[in-house]
């Protein structure tokens, strides 16, 4: 800041004119520190809801998996991995309002659409939700004690790929050392 002075100085400002130049440069940096914070924070907001309720379903349905292929004869202690393709996906319902123009000529139709709002409660007002796609699992891996069996083995990869609708190149099953 010192140095900013001095050479405002150098170059002979009155005390007016420097000072208006140091505040509009300081208004200018402000601004702009606020903006990049407002939107980072925005940003990971957004980002951190999203890996939340995905971490949350991993979580839960690797535990259930390994509950579920624990039980199968051989397999002894599981432990598993998965990972997503996607994350939640809500789907929204739309209103649709058409909007006729008339000119000389013709008659022109604009379809305007816009989000259906719900009132929940007295002051808070969500988007309605007419669909929830759930994350999307791009990969299974399994290691158990009975993975150099066969039947094991293939008996978890079967089992992986009817509870996710997986193909069985999206599943690997290794046995744990």
């Amino acid at each position: 800041m010192n140095d900013i002075l001095n050479n405002l100085k150098k170059i002979k400002l009155n005390k007016k004119t420097a000072g208006l130049v140091i505040g509009f440069v300081c208004a200018v940096v402000l601004l702009l520190v606020s903006e990049i914070s407002a939107f980072s924070e925005s940003e990971d907001i957004s980002y951190t809801d999203t890996n939340a309720y995905s971490a949350q379903y991993i979580e839960n349905t690797e535990k259930e998996l390994e509950r579920v292929l624990g039980k199968i004869e051989g397999a002894g202690d599981v432990r598993v991995m998965i990972t997503l393709q996607s994350c939640y996906e809500n789907i929204y319902a739309k209103s649709y309002e058409n909007e006729k123009k008339q000119t000389e000529n013709s008659t022109n139709e604009n379809s305007k659409e816009e989000y259906v709002i719900v009132k929940n409660g007295s002051t808070n007002e969500e988007c309605l939700v007419i669909k929830v796609y759930e994350p999307e699992i791009k990969g299974v891996a399994v290691v158990c004690q009975g993975a150099d069996n066969l039947k094991v083995k293939t008996a978890i990869t079967e089992t992986v790929c009817a509870l996710f609708d997986i193909s069985s190149a999206k599943v690997s099953v290794a046995k744990s050392g």
